[in-house]
């Protein structure tokens, strides 16, 4: 299940210090972009992945599409380099986090973003970190290889809007105020749909509805 590779990121991620992760498809060949696939965060705060993949500028999915070294901010970094290199970025969260592209042998690319205060490593822990994550990201397509091909869930037009708001980093509760709804229905609605597109949470809905097209 998806959910495993979801808990074994998460331990991955709380092994360094961090406190959350967040997996991103990287899409697109002319035009990258970055699509939130799965995170370690609770529900109602994944928005963050969200935020990231709307907020980060094109030339970012660009580099993460042609890039196989780890990148990082706010991270003390081994000295010792001796066959590995990284990269320092600009932040983009008040804390420190450690971006590492992931491929396939398919020529799949993805990304994950570990985040947290307090994120320590050494040469050979960054090493064996990068490779446990390029498995499970390989684990992840070959459970959903095209996403893209299989048949459209029945969702309401509703349950979309939720779904679309939802994407654009709003909260249940602000998504029922913009749409008239009780908390509950907001939810009630994401949860339906989560559960349409078989998703491991809202996030990972809102990744399978963009790869399908259900919302832009």
């Amino acid at each position: 299940m998806l959910s495993d590779i979801a808990d074994e990121l998460q331990e991955l991620s709380e092994s360094i210090g961090a406190d959350r992760f967040h997996l991103y498809l990287v899409q697109g060949v002319s035009k990258p972009r970055l699509t939130p696939c799965l995170t370690g965060q609770p529900t109602e705060q994944g928005s963050e992945s969200i935020e990231f993949a709307s907020r980060l500028p094109k030339r970012f999915a660009d580099k993460l599409s042609e890039t196989f070294h780890p990148l990082f901010w706010g991270i003390a970094m081994p000295e010792e380099t001796s066959g590995m290199h990284w990269e320092e970025i600009s932040p983009i969260d008040a804390g420190s986090g450690l971006i590492l592209p992931l491929a396939t042998d398919q020529r799949n690319h993805g990304a994950v973003f570990i985040l947290g205060q307090n994120i320590r490593l050494d040469r050979d822990v960054l090493f064996d970190l990068h490779s446990q994550c390029h498995v499970l990201f390989a684990q992840l397509i070959e459970r959903d290889p095209h996403p893209a091909e299989s048949a459209s869930p029945t969702i309401s037009k509703r349950e979309l809007q939720c779904l679309k708001l939802t994407a654009n980093g709003l909260t249940s509760e602000e998504i029922a105020k913009r749409l008239g709804l009780s908390v509950h229905t907001a939810n009630q609605y994401l949860a339906n749909t989560t559960q349409k597109l078989n998703a491991v949470n809202r996030v990972h809905a809102v990744a399978k509805a963009l790869r399908k097209g259900l919302i832009d």
